[in-house]
């Protein structure tokens, strides 16, 4: 992906496992615990809402449904709002909060009221190599399309960035990491990689 002026988006695959292997986990798990399996992934399922799952299925690349939970405070007008933590040991952000809103208006206000509801302890800096914050971001695959907005800085010195996806409604924050540099790296990379598997 890039931004209006830089960055840009690393397409994923899916890495290879070994098929036998995968075969004989999959017996197992019928012949000994199939009635066991179903309750656990019922019980994963019922945890979110529908709007919640919607969410889960948009994750950066880092992020997966066990390691969220229900956000305790979501914005106005927001329709469902998860609190997640990285699980995937990934040099970058260690926490998210990922929003999904009903139309673009509601989530471009979200946007904009983040720059200046955070308080003094957040302050906005230009993405490493951009020379503006907010800025606007696009696939390589589209160039003439924005895809969405973008802004970084520090919240309380950790390092943190907001962006949008604007065709899935979505206000997405990760935060805290080595720096703001490493930070954006992660983001360039995985931040709007829906696939839960890469090739290093």
């Amino acid at each position: 992906m890039h931004s209006s002026q830089r960055p840009r988006q690393r397409f994923t695959r899916e890495r290879r496992s070994t098929w036998k292997a995968g075969r004989l986990a999959l017996g197992m798990l019928t012949v000994l615990g199939g009635v066991s399996y179903v309750g656990v992934q019922s019980a994963a399922a019922a945890r979110f809402s529908p709007d919640e799952q919607r969410i889960v299925a948009e994750l950066p690349f880092g992020f997966s449904e066990r390691s969220c939970e229900t956000a305790a405070s979501a914005p106005p007008e927001s329709v469902a709002s998860l609190d997640c933590g990285q699980d995937a040991g990934l040099s970058g952000p260690l926490g998210g909060h990922f929003t999904s809103f009903g139309d673009p208006d509601a989530l471009n206000r979200a946007f904009q009221d983040d720059l200046t509801r955070r308080g003094p302890g957040y302050v906005p800096s230009p993405c490493p190599g951009l020379d503006a914050s907010p800025a606007t971001w696009h696939y390589d695959a589209t160039p003439g399309t924005v895809a969405g907005h973008i802004v970084c800085g520090t919240f309380e010195g950790a390092p943190d960035i907001e962006w949008t996806r604007d065709r899935e409604l979505l206000l997405l924050n990760v935060h805290d990491g080595r720096d703001l540099g490493d930070l954006y790296q992660w983001w360039d990379r995985y931040g709007n990689a829906v696939h839960e598997t890469f090739t290093r």
